[in-house]
Formats: structure tokens, sequence, C-alpha cells
């Protein structure tokens, strides 16, 4: 995917709904690089995104508020144990279920443990 159409659709949400939520993974950093002609930044693919959206947001004349959660800070300051690791994996393949289903707007998580 390229970062243009992450913009571009972030552009569309949010004339439509005047609200969109952005969250990128590490390993999009290779993806959006593959198809930009942009540097590679140094440490944090999220604030890149960020700063790409908030400059094609201006570059418009666009009004943007944007709210950045670093991962680092919300992320517990303990080891991964086995637990972790399968309930993670569960996580994960509901959502991917959920995602080749064509569902969207929807969270995954454990409810009644």
């Amino acid at each position: 995917i390229s970062i243009e159409k992450v913009l571009d659709y972030a552009e569309k949400l949010m004339e439509k709904q005047g609200y969109a939520v952005v969250v990128v993974a590490e390993g999009a950093q290779d993806s959006l690089f593959r198809h930009s002609n942009s540097p590679l930044p140094g440490a944090d693919i999220g604030l890149w995104v960020r700063d790409s959206l908030m400059g094609r947001f201006k570059q418009k004349s666009k009004t943007l508020t944007v709210k950045y959660i670093d991962p680092t800070y919300t992320v517990r300051s303990v080891r991964a144990n086995a637990y972790d690791s399968v309930y993670c994996s569960v996580l994960a393949r509901h959502a991917v279920h959920g995602a080749m289903a064509g569902i969207t707007g929807v969270s995954v998580a454990m409810l009644y443990q």
C-alpha cells in the first residue's frame, strides 16, 4: 500500500465522518516505503505517518487535530509469558477471520473470562 492511498482514504473519512482512527503497525514501514519516494524515517513509522497526515491537511488548508499515542507508553513492563502468546494468537486469528469475512468496524477482545 502507498502512503498516498492512506492519506486519500483518511481525507475521505474525515470529510464523511468528521474523524478517522489510524493504527500503524511496525511492519507497515516496509510496505509504505516500497511505494514512496520519501527517505526512510530514522525511528518511528507512527510519527512519520502522523506528520504526513498533518502535512496533507495543511497543504489543502483543512483543519486537523491529531491525538498520537505512542505504544511504548501503553505496553506493560513485564516479559510476555506463554499465556500472553496464546492470547495474542487467538485475538489475531479472530481478527483475521473477521476481516476475511468482510466484517468492518469491530474490536476483537475477550469477554467474561
